[in-house]
């Protein structure tokens, strides 16, 4: 196994990207390495952010046309550290859910927290997706009872689930009803399992979560309407992942270009290849998130799944150009092929993204 090309970390902004992250990506760029060993968790990193008051770029869709930055913010920051863009998407998401229920009193209470980076967001929405693409009912169980509801059941998998975390997620009413609500992990009955050992992402506070008999005040109540809150929320949800992906692929990628001499100039063809479908990402990313609503379902849903293959093949091939280096676990580029591994299974899954894209065949 050759050990060369122990070159220093290969870094530098996304094209376009606003000369104010420079500071931020560098920041977190530092701390990546902490972060990935679970020595650091995700939270400073959120409120760094939100000291710039950037986590609610653009909430809700696309106000005052700030999602394109929003867009470019999480790239930058996937670039240097995915575990600290997984949470910053996470967050960014529950101001989104919050934004569009804006007339909601648990809105009204926990948004300045959220926005500041003081309060952590969890969106534990997938399980809405999926009941509203007819994959599989919401599991939590919902009760009506004097001045809000009840809760019990189970929260497969959820992000950012620190103490106090502010909670928004679908849940149902029986029959064809659903709803969504806001309750916070230190709530009565909430209790959040002890966090599994991952392959990345392990700052996180990754895990599951059972609700018995949690209460709800009606006022936690962000909507009835699941389905036409989906609608309302999924074009953001679904660009910004994809932000994550192209700003990992976009890194992973500007390691491998100074690294194509050599024996290595045999995978310059492969590399001109990625190069242009990850171009083809971003541009449709960019211009999405320039009109969200001008994008269809299916036009998401398949930027998400061009997104997800272009990580994982460019991070696969820095891996390959760096040689053993690239093999070394601490290494950026190893980190990096980690981080991309996670892509497939996150919420919407490749198996749920090809599902849903075959209905539109």
């Amino acid at each position: 196994m050759s050990a060369g090309h122990t070159a220093a970390e290969v870094r530098g902004p996304a094209p376009g990207a606003p000369a104010v992250l420079e500071p931020l990506r560098e920041e977190f760029f530092r701390n990546a390495a902490q972060v990935d060993c679970g020595e650091r968790d995700t939270r400073p990193g959120l409120r760094l952010l939100g000291e710039h008051d950037v986590l609610a770029l653009g909430a809700p869709g696309n106000r005052d046309g700030h999602l394109p930055e929003a867009v470019r913010l999480i790239e930058e920051i996937a670039a240097s550290c995915m575990s600290s863009a997984f949470s910053l998407w996470a967050q960014r998401m529950v101001i989104e859910f919050l934004e569009l229920a804006a007339h909601s009193a648990a809105a009204r209470e926990v948004l300045p927290g959220l926005r500041s980076g003081e309060l952590v967001g969890c969106t534990a929405m997938a399980s809405a997706l999926r009941d509203v693409s007819g994959i599989e009912e919401v599991p939590v169980r919902a009760r009506r009872v004097d001045g809000g509801l009840v809760l019990d059941g189970p929260i497969r998998w959820a992000s950012n689930l620190f103490p106090g975390a502010v909670v928004v997620l679908p849940v149902h009413l029986g029959g064809e009803d659903r709803a969504v609500v806001c309750l916070r992990t230190t709530d009565a009955g909430v209790r959040v399992h002890d966090a599994p050992t991952l392959m990345a992402l392990g700052a996180t506070a990754s895990s599951a979560v059972t609700l018995s008999g949690v209460r709800v005040p009606s006022g936690n109540v962000l909507t009835e309407d699941l389905p036409g809150f989906v609608q309302r929320f999924r074009p953001t949800f679904l660009l910004l992942q994809t932000a994550l992906c192209s700003g990992l692929a976009g890194q992973s990628l500007r390691g491998v270009t100074p690294r194509l001499g050599g024996l290595n100039a045999v995978f310059a063809d492969d590399a001109a290849a990625l190069e242009a479908r990850h171009a083809s990402v971003r541009g449709r990313l960019l211009t999405y998130a320039a009109a969200p609503s001008t994008a269809s379902v299916a036009e998401l849903l398949r930027l998400r799944l061009d997104g997800a293959h272009v990580a994982g093949e460019a991070t696969r091939l820095e891996v390959t150009v760096c040689g053993g280096a690239g093999y070394l676990a601490g290494s950026p580029a190893n980190r990096r092929l980690r981080e991309a591994a996670f892509l497939p299974v996150q919420s919407p899954t490749e198996g749920q993204l090809r599902w849903e894209l075959s209905k539109y065949a």
